[in-house]
């Protein structure tokens, strides 16, 4: 899923999330979303990827979500789920 809850209201994007819970039991689900929160809540494992000035996107850090979001080991991802910047 691309974005799935993008420009949705509150009531609707949590429709969407619950929704997501209930397929992911029997079912993997891919979701890229730039919503930290979001990701937070959903999701069980986590990537970061990153495109720095003039190289291609790569993965920085994979992991489990409470691991990704608690204690990253990349500085670089720690800064972006935390908002430093993005």
């Amino acid at each position: 899923m691309d974005e799935p809850c993008s420009a949705l209201d509150p009531t609707s994007t949590r429709r969407i999330e619950e929704t997501i819970t209930e397929l992911a039991e029997t079912v993997t689900i891919v979701i890229v979303t730039h919503n930290m929160q979001q990701a937070a809540r959903v999701s069980h494992q986590c990537a970061f990827f990153l495109a720095e000035q003039g190289t291609p996107g790569h993965i920085v850090e994979a992991g489990d979500t409470t691991q990704i979001f608690g204690e990253p080991v990349d500085p670089r991802t720690h800064d972006y789920v935390n908002g430093v910047f993005g």
